[in-house]
């Protein structure tokens, strides 16, 4: 009579710690979730700051905006009158 006591008691107490087992993970899990949808809207605000960015340097590093900021300083383009494309004579005979 001992014997079916004892085991329906030791498959009670397997279960009792089983299920303790089962609640502590899906807990783990449910907060892994939390944090995972808050790092992947992290990861999208950055990616957005990025493509912001990114437009912004392409506008700053456009070729018309510098030379507009340039002429606004008061720089000018040069024109020099000495041709170098054309190899000079070094001696004459």
């Amino acid at each position: 009579m001992k014997k079916p006591l004892l085991l329906i008691s030791f498959l009670g107490i397997i279960i009792v710690v089983l299920l303790l087992v089962r609640i502590s993970m899906i807990n783990s899990i449910s907060t892994t979730g939390i944090k995972l949808v808050d790092i992947q809207n992290e990861i999208d605000s950055y990616n957005k700051q990025n493509e912001i960015l990114k437009v912004k340097y392409l506008q700053a590093a456009a070729y018309t905006n510098i030379a507009s900021k340039a002429k606004k300083i008061g720089y000018v383009p040069v024109k020099s009158d000495i041709d170098l494309s054309a190899p000079l004579p070094l001696a004459l005979r």
